[in-house]
């Protein structure tokens, strides 16, 4: 307020010396560079006090306490999943992708050199890949069927093995997981906690609990990194840091691609804003847009 009430001063004194006919050039030409340097004071003063405004305004508001999730069909064939976990206003931001049914059901067949629990009577074979004919889910027992399209598809079957046909049986096992996020969120539970299964033959008691892989993260057998690409963990290792040091509150519009140098590889990154993220995979919009679903569920409280 002191420098201000100065340039005011000074800036009455030009105007009064200026009427004088007796001020030197020299003098005149001192008064206007100190009233200079005065109004770049005043400015950087300003900027100061937008900064501080900004910084308090960022403290009266922090997020709670909290977990929280979200899930959407992603990348052509997966469940994808977003959790925040958020303590003493720290948020850790994990993403994942769940395997659907029918990868989950792969399975090899049998033979001399390596015997395995699967033969021709209880799998379906479509082109070169075998699949459990039978699998539980959920308590629910699903046939496994080729459309005439030539695709799978795990349909329920009842205490005697035929096919269920009402009106809310499921005819399509994977359908039915990504038809809502409830239903994604409960295949996750599923999962966690032994609930999808293969079984030998219709009516095994001792079925075989999918428990391995599972999931795309920690992988060792999804898309490693390897010259000329970073693989899926470490492009969402590095998405997820975005996230949890930027937030989510971008528009889609603000997405684009830069060829650049980042840590000595040039490549193709995805650019928000004027950010440079660091992941180059062609699914990043889809991960960034479901993690922006889970942060409109955060809950914020004023400090």
């Amino acid at each position: 307020m002191r420098k201000k009430l100065l340039l005011v001063i000074v800036l009455g004194l030009i105007l009064t010396l200026s009427a004088c006919s007796n001020i030197s050039q020299e003098d005149y030409n001192t008064l206007i560079s100190e009233k200079n340097d005065l109004e770049s004071e005043v400015d950087i003063l300003s900027d100061e006090k937008s900064a501080l405004q900004n910084e308090l305004d960022s403290k009266m508001v922090s997020y709670k306490d909290q977990t929280v999730e979200a899930y959407q069909y992603t990348h052509g064939g997966y469940v994808g999943q977003v959790v925040i976990v958020v303590e003493d206003g720290v948020l850790d931001v994990e993403i994942n992708e769940a395997f659907m049914p029918h990868t989950l059901a792969e399975v090899t067949l049998s033979t001399l050199s390596a015997p395995t629990d699967w033969n021709e009577s209880n799998t379906l074979v479509i082109g070169y890949v075998s699949y459990a004919l039978y699998i539980s889910y959920n308590d629910a027992v699903f046939k496994a069927l080729q459309t005439e399209a030539g695709l799978l598809v795990y349909s329920a079957v009842d205490e005697t093995g035929a096919l269920k046909t009402g009106s809310r049986d499921i005819k399509n096992l994977d359908m039915d997981i990504i038809k809502s996020e409830a239903n994604m969120k409960a295949y996750y539970d599923e999962l966690n906690t032994g609930g999808f299964k293969l079984l030998k033959s219709f009516g095994d008691t001792s079925p075989i609990v999918v428990s391995e892989n599972l999931y795309k993260d920690g992988n060792s057998n999804y898309w490693q990194a390897s010259e000329g690409n970073f693989g899926w963990q470490a492009n969402i290792d590095t998405i997820e840091a975005f996230l949890e040091e930027n937030g989510a509150a971008f528009d889609t519009l603000a997405f684009t691609t830069v060829l650049t140098t980042l840590n000595g590889v040039e490549d193709t990154y995805w650019q928000v804003a004027d950010m440079v993220t660091g992941a180059t995979n062609s699914s990043f919009q889809e991960y960034f847009l479901l993690a922006q679903t889970a942060f409109g569920k955060l809950e914020t409280e004023v400090k």
